[in-house]
């Protein structure tokens, strides 16, 4: 990852999207294929035993101001993130990430239009997830004026970051939920373990989390990938890496930098946490408007679970399908009345809610490259000025 960011810090004003453009090979094809047919299998296992014109009729009967004030759990959830990005990068240095033209730290709302333009791809593609890390990339260059070694520490960083909170999410939802899970292990896994495999979840990923943090806020990651890839076979090879060996080290400086701003990390999971939490209350808010009669601390045990399978599902598009299975297997396994039909409602509506986000994120994404001007070189004499290696300087 270093030294595809560190190339593309080099070559940001020339061609950023170059790669992107590529016509895809067999292999990602493929993927996406196997993505798309996941999906449907699981979709139409979902639906197939609902009542279609009960779920209609459920649908129907949630009001369309209801409906709109539906979409703002994911508003919350988005402000959250956006903000905590907007800590990340603008506290990797020792002085604040400033936009080269104005002096000035890049506005709160770029880094809301570069997270709604980046969870639009990760929702629209199979593994979107990676797709949308690169792009953030490019954004954060391109809107926030974020040169190429700051962006590849911060995006590390809010990556650890992110796998903290939601190690954090899956404790709270232990805490108020461990007997719903217990309820639930049977029929789900026809035994008593579920809620303890939902424990080792948490702690792998409290472990992954410390350690990715650990790791890069060393401040010898990329030195440590920079000497593996030195001993590479080839001289063009060899060349290639020794070009952007100043990219490398800048890199670790930022990430060594951010590692020092701990109030600022403290905040942006404390936000994450809130992210997490705002999209389990959603599907409270869901359920509820369906008149489902169910606690959160019901969902939350089940929607920390689901979050996990989700992610494990990468190559399908936000979980289409396989998430979609197990929020109806959670109904049935807790008892809901008409789990299947109350199920197929609520997953539609879900649904229907990240498409209008899928196309809101796409139209900021095509509109801010047209709206949002590149940032540019820093200009000789300015506040900041930036050295051959992309550090900020003053």
């Amino acid at each position: 990852m270093t030294l595809l960011a560190s190339d593309a810090a080099r070559d940001a004003h020339d061609e950023p999207l170059r790669g992107a453009r590529s016509r895809p090979g067999t292999g990602a094809v493929a993927l996406r294929w196997l993505g798309v047919a996941v999906a449907a299998a699981a979709l139409w296992s979902t639906l197939r035993g609902a009542d279609l014109p009960s779920v209609a009729a459920l649908i129907a009967s949630v009001s369309a101001p209801m409906m709109a004030l539906a979409l703002v759990p994911n508003l919350v959830a988005r402000l959250f993130q956006a903000e905590a990005s907007r800590r990340v990068f603008d506290t990797h240095t020792h002085t604040r990430t400033r936009n080269p033209a104005s002096g000035r730290p890049a506005p709160f709302s770029r880094y809301l239009a570069l997270t709604l333009s980046t969870e639009a791809l990760s929702m629209s593609v199979p593994a979107g997830a990676a797709l949308s890390e690169s792009v953030t990339f490019y954004l954060l260059h391109r809107w926030c004026g974020i040169p190429g070694p700051q962006g590849v520490a911060g995006i590390a960083a809010r990556r650890a970051l992110i796998v903290l909170a939601n190690a954090a999410y899956v404790a709270i939802a232990l805490a108020l939920g461990f007997g719903h899970l217990e309820r639930a292990s049977r029929p789900l896994i026809g035994g008593p373990g579920l809620p303890w495999l939902v424990v080792l979840s948490g702690l792998g990923l409290l472990v992954v989390a410390l350690a990715l943090g650990g790791a890069l806020f060393s401040g010898t990651v990329a030195s440590r990938v920079f000497a593996w890839l030195k001993r590479l076979p080839g001289q063009r090879v060899k060349a290639y890496v020794d070009a952007r060996a100043a990219a490398f080290s800048a890199t670790d400086r930022h990430a060594a930098a951010l590692g020092e701003r701990r109030a600022a990390l403290a905040a942006a999971a404390l936000l994450l946490l809130g992210m997490w939490l705002a999209e389990g209350a959603e599907t409270y808010l869901f359920l509820r408007l369906l008149g489902v009669d169910v606690s959160l601390s019901e969902v939350l045990s089940f929607e920390v679970v689901l979050a996990l399978l989700r992610a494990a599902a990468f190559i399908v598009p936000a979980g289409l399908g396989v998430q979609d299975a197990g929020y109806v297997a959670f109904l049935t396994a807790l008892g809901v009345p008409a789990a299947a039909t109350v199920g197929a409602a609520f997953v539609l509506i879900k649904r229907a809610k990240e498409l209008v986000w899928i196309a809101l994120g796409l139209l900021v994404f095509f509109g801010g490259r047209a709206a949002f001007r590149p940032a540019p070189a820093p200009m000789a004499g300015s506040e900041a000025t930036r050295g051959r290696d992309g550090v900020v300087t003053r």
